[in-house]
C-alpha cells in the first residue's frame, strides 16, 4: 500500500490494534481498513462520508462482508478522532 496515504501515526495505531485481542479477526479488520484507504486514493485524514458511500456503491459485497468492512471503517473513524459513526451501507 502506498505509505503516503497512511500517516506513520495511523499506521502505528493500526499495528497496535492488530497486536491485541483476537489476532485473526483484528488482522482482517486492519487489512480491510487499509484496502478502504487504498480505494479512496487520498490520505486517510481526507476521507469522509462521501468516500464511504462510494466504496459501498462500487463494491457488490455480501451483507456479511459489508458488515465487516463497516466495522473496519468504524475503527478507522475512531483512530482518526472523528465524531459519530461512519455511514452504514445502504441496503
Amino acid at each position: 500500500m502506498n505509505r503516503s496515504l497512511l500517516s506513520r501515526e495511523l499506521d502505528h495505531q493500526l499495528k497496535l490494534y492488530a497486536a491485541k485481542g483476537g489476532k485473526t479477526s483484528r488482522r482482517s479488520t486492519v487489512r480491510r481498513a487499509r484496502r478502504f484507504i487504498a480505494f479512496c486514493q487520498r490520505p486517510a485524514e481526507q476521507i469522509g462520508r462521501r468516500q464511504v458511500y462510494e466504496f459501498f456503491e462500487q463494491h457488490q459485497l455480501s451483507p456479511t462482508t459489508q458488515r465487516d468492512y463497516y466495522y473496519a471503517i468504524a475503527l478507522l473513524w475512531r483512530l482518526l478522532g472523528r465524531s459519530g459513526e461512519p455511514p452504514r451501507p445502504r441496503d
